[in-house]
């Protein structure tokens, strides 16, 4: 019986491994970078890229906190954060500015 059957010995895989020689690598151009976009786009990929934010973010840290987490409509949180902006109020401000507005 042959110890090894699927040709894994040594030798021969060393001298397999040599007689492999490696391509150039082809340079992509613009174009073949949008072709293959498009063709992700139509068989319904999506970009993973991120997009540029309207309104950026601030950080303010107020003493002890909890922390609430939700998610919302982009048009949402887009002009929650345009308000809190314009008035000049942290996220949490904001949202008590809103609750007093609404008697809450």
């Amino acid at each position: 019986m042959n110890d090894d059957a699927f040709g894994f010995k040594p030798k021969k895989v060393t001298s397999k491994l040599a007689a492999i020689t490696p391509r150039e690598p082809s340079a992509l151009g613009r174009d073949d970078l949008e072709r293959i976009d498009q063709a992700g786009r139509s068989a319904g990929f999506t970009s993973r890229e991120a997009g540029a934010r309207l309104v950026p973010r601030r950080k303010k840290s107020v003493g002890p906190t909890v922390t609430i987490n939700t998610r919302v409509p982009e048009d949402v949180a887009e002009r929650f954060i345009e308000f809190c902006d314009a008035n000049r109020l942290a996220y949490w401000e904001g949202i008590r500015e809103l609750m007093d507005r609404a008697k809450v």
